[in-house]
């Protein structure tokens, strides 16, 4: 069997390569004999990311096409993939490689997609018709899908967790010193990303740039961890967060792999699937504004969290189970097609 996948992979954004990580484990679980091809901005940065797939540049149309051929389940997703608020170039270009996907392969998932916004009458259109061709169609939230809904694609249309909640962490036993604080944040109109890393800052914090180089400079003076210098598989930055005290975060799926590994985390929203995130996992106390959380509430806020760990721990574990399962419903809806 040969599976196919396509999403925002190869630009060393962690967040993105989790959700590639997830899709292949839960897969990996369903067809432990199926063949794995990527479409990717850099082959080789995804060939060393994740060992045992296959690649091809998603740029190059010929290649593309021809390392299509034979695909029994093409994988769109998860992330961001349609929107428009950038550019609805993005859009295009997501549907038109659906679309020669459809032509190419036996059945076509769409993963865990976030959509929207889709301002464009032109987006709209294209998701439209890439939806209506779809076999099945997972979301990540329920704004997702009833956004789909509104712009006319009358497939069935399933919520399911992130992909990343499926993957299991690293042993990280060789670690001299883990660390007690974890820090991933960015750049964002309004906020002032340096200043809330100095407050976060004592002998054993350490920041995880989750977008690199992007957010290398997001973090002051703080010592980082560069993943892509170390060459840490996705699981080994997961195996960080599950010995850590605590996560400080702007970074979606940093606040996702604490989250997984059941680490309490203060949430610094600027989007509102951060906010939506902490509200789901129970976590509304440890949600703060970036735009307005001070150096003085931010430490509040993380010595608040701290002394709570142990409930937040116990609440964070039982929700991580119940994402890894459904995590996981997209790989059990292929298994339906490939028995």
């Amino acid at each position: 069997m040969k599976i196919a996948a396509l999403g925002y992979y190869g630009f060393d954004n962690l967040g993105d390569e989790a959700v590639l990580a997830g899709i292949r484990t839960s897969l990996k679980g369903a067809f432990p004999a199926a063949s794995q091809l990527v479409l990717t901005h850099d082959a080789a940065a995804t060939a060393s990311l994740h060992p045992g797939v296959q690649t091809a540049n998603r740029w190059r149309w010929r290649e593309a096409l021809t390392a299509l051929q034979g695909t029994d389940l093409f994988v769109f997703g998860g992330g961001s993939l349609l929107q428009d608020a950038t550019s609805a170039r993005s859009v295009l270009w997501y549907a038109l490689m659906a679309l020669l996907a459809r032509k190419k392969a036996k059945r076509v998932l769409w993963w865990g997609q976030g959509i929207g916004p889709l301002n464009a009458p032109l987006s709209q259109m294209l998701v439209r018709v890439i939806g209506n061709q779809a076999d099945a169609i997972t979301v990540r939230d329920e704004k997702s899908a009833q956004l789909l809904k509104e712009i006319g694609v009358r497939r069935s249309i399933e919520v399911v967790a992130d992909p990343a909640f499926a993957l299991n962490p690293s042993s990280v036993s060789h670690l001299s010193q883990p660390s007690g604080t974890l820090v991933a944040l960015r750049h964002w109109p309004g906020v002032s990303p340096e200043t809330l890393a100095r407050a976060t800052a004592s002998p054993t914090t350490l920041a995880i740039p989750m977008h690199l180089p992007d957010d290398l400079m997001a973090h002051a003076d703080l010592p980082s961890f560069d993943w892509r210098r170390e060459q840490a598989s996705v699981e080994d930055v997961l195996g960080r967060f599950a010995v850590a005290e605590l996560t400080v975060a702007m970074r979606l799926h940093a606040l996702i792999f604490s989250a997984r590994c059941a680490t309490p985390f203060v949430a610094l929203s600027y989007d509102p699937k951060v906010a939506a995130l902490a509200k789901a996992a129970g976590q509304d106390d440890a949600l703060l504004s970036a735009a307005e959380a001070t150096p003085e509430s931010l430490r509040e806020t993380m010595q608040r969290v701290r002394e709570t760990s142990a409930t937040r721990r116990e609440s964070l574990h039982a929700f991580a189970q119940a994402e890894r399962v459904r995590a996981q419903r997209p790989a059990a809806i292929a298994k339906e097609w490939f028995p």
